[in-house]
């Protein structure tokens, strides 16, 4: 069975206490101080339903976990991060800590902070957090526990050149899962209507200095990449790569679109746009992502590239999900333009768009429905 993150469950506490008692239990502290704090510390329903937990499923049984909170209005504080002793060096402690550092970006946070165990400074240096303080250690008597942060860097950036190519190699997370995969997709086309399994591009590989992306992609199967997703991104060397398009009308606003419910983001806001296909691959193996943007553009909206005016190009980074996305000025008042696009997607065979919601400032992007990358290029923009 393949490894799954998923939000943790009151149900799970009995097992979460049980990864962090033999996890402290194998750092070597004294017994008499093992005892007093299995005593005191353990993980409850109530802190289960008030922080945010993850679980880390391996056959599906609990392995590892994370819990965390927002402390103030920068900063979320993670409050625990163990990974059972017959999982270390496996690397789930890594891609908990990723999907942490995701959860702040969601959040709308800017720094991570935590009190590391006495074992655990050198693992925190190695993903760039730095030492601000120093705190005596209540297992390990005489020595200190490290107290430590991370800045987390700007999301959205300017992009000069793209350079992506297929890699021709397959996905290892597709070939390693592919029964599961099948069963996933099964029951998710019992929820979904019109779910089509076609063929997209899984950015394997990706670089980004001074502007410039570079990067490689597999060719794999729809329903990996919803597995994929659907199961926490399990993969942390894969992301979801996908062209927007951000429309600005000529008086000053910007239209995202409300998707609808026949599509696997039903309820959810972003810009029109899509993941990337063998479609837009270009003779010489290199991939079109602003051919892409064009394509997903007139399919949502029913504007062409005559009908719109280029501007900056931008990148995104959420997590697992990379958006690389235009912007372009449309010479339309933007009810005049919402009108229009709702009109195109009624009489569109596939009906992506339930809405259309105009954005004038940051006041009008408080709906838990934007996705994080779709909020943080808004406020770049409307800044």
């Amino acid at each position: 069975m393949p490894l799954k993150l998923r939000p943790a469950s009151v149900a799970d506490a009995p097992v979460l206490t049980d990864i962090m008692h033999r996890t402290k239990a194998s750092w070597g502290y004294s017994e008499e101080k093992l005892a007093e704090y299995f005593k005191d510390w353990r993980i409850t329903e109530n802190l289960i339903r008030t922080m945010h937990f993850v679980v880390a499923e391996q056959d599906c049984v609990p392995v590892a976990f994370s819990g965390c909170s927002a402390v103030d209005a920068d900063t979320l504080k993670i409050d625990y991060l163990f990974v059972s002793p017959d999982a270390h060096n496996t690397g789930l402690g890594s891609l908990l800590l990723i999907r942490i550092e995701d959860l702040a970006r969601k959040l709308g946070l800017t720094r991570l902070y935590t009190r590391s165990e006495v074992h655990s400074g050198e693992f925190y240096e190695r993903h760039g957090f730095v030492t601000v303080g120093l705190e005596p250690s209540q297992l390990a008597v005489g020595k200190t526990m490290p107290l430590m942060e991370k800045p987390l860097p700007s999301t959205v950036h300017l992009v000069s050149s793209i350079d992506l190519a297929l890699s021709g190699q397959p996905w290892g997370f597709e070939t390693s899962n592919e029964a599961a995969i099948a069963d996933h997709f099964e029951d998710a086309k019992k929820r979904i209507e019109h779910l089509w399994n076609g063929r997209t591009l899984q950015l394997t590989g990706y670089r980004f200095i001074d502007g410039v992306f570079t990067g490689t992609c597999a060719d794999s199967s729809f329903a990996s990449y919803l597995a994929w997703r659907d199961w926490g991104a399990p993969d942390p060397t894969a992301f979801n790569l996908f062209g927007s398009a951000i429309l600005r009308t000529n008086d000053g606003a910007l239209l995202y679109g409300v998707m609808s419910e026949k599509t696997a983001t039903g309820g959810l806001i972003y810009p029109p746009g899509g993941n990337l296909d063998p479609t837009d691959l270009t003779p010489d193996g290199k991939i079109d992502v602003e051919g892409a943007i064009y394509r997903e553009l007139e399919e949502e909206t029913g504007l062409t590239r005559h009908n719109v005016k280029e501007a900056d190009l931008l990148v995104a980074f959420d997590g697992p999900r990379i958006s690389i996305a235009r912007v372009f000025d449309v010479a339309s008042p933007a009810n005049d333009l919402r009108r229009t696009i709702i009109e195109h997607s009624l009489a569109s065979k596939e009906q992506e768009l339930a809405d259309i919601r105009i954005l004038r400032s940051r006041l009008d992007l408080n709906d838990p429905a934007f996705v994080p990358f779709a909020r943080a290029l808004a406020e770049y923009l409307l800044s």
